[in-house]
């Protein structure tokens, strides 16, 4: 389970960082990054009625993403806010697909530090 400390919640947060957020999409994920100036990466993770309609299949890609996070946040830069946007391709994809794909656009975007061996 992804820390509480490292969940962006606040709505006004969220629509700051899709307004003013530089954004990097890949074919499953794409992300939204913003500086926060809190010492603290912060992460929302949205999965849309697009995905798919059911809730428990957008809700299994979230469990995904956030036990990836969880799994690498010591090579994560402090200092952020990201969201994690899934596209439908989330759907289909592996664990191991999905975090490689999450891994990518997190250093595309210069947020990953370390880049750990899959």
């Amino acid at each position: 389970m992804l820390p509480y400390d490292y969940r962006l919640k606040k709505e006004t947060d969220i629509k700051k960082l899709f307004s003013k957020g530089k954004g990097v999409f890949d074919t499953k994920v794409g992300t939204k990054i913003r500086k926060n100036g809190l010492g603290q990466t912060r992460f929302v993770i949205v999965v849309g009625v697009k995905v798919h309609k059911r809730a428990f299949r957008r809700n299994r890609i979230r469990r995904r993403v956030r036990a990836i996070l969880e799994e690498h946040l010591s090579h994560i830069a402090p200092d952020y806010d990201v969201a994690i946007i899934a596209r439908p391709e989330a759907l289909t994809a592996s664990y191991k697909e999905l975090e490689v794909s999450v891994l990518s656009a997190l250093k595309k975007v210069g947020v990953l530090d370390d880049v750990p061996r899959l």
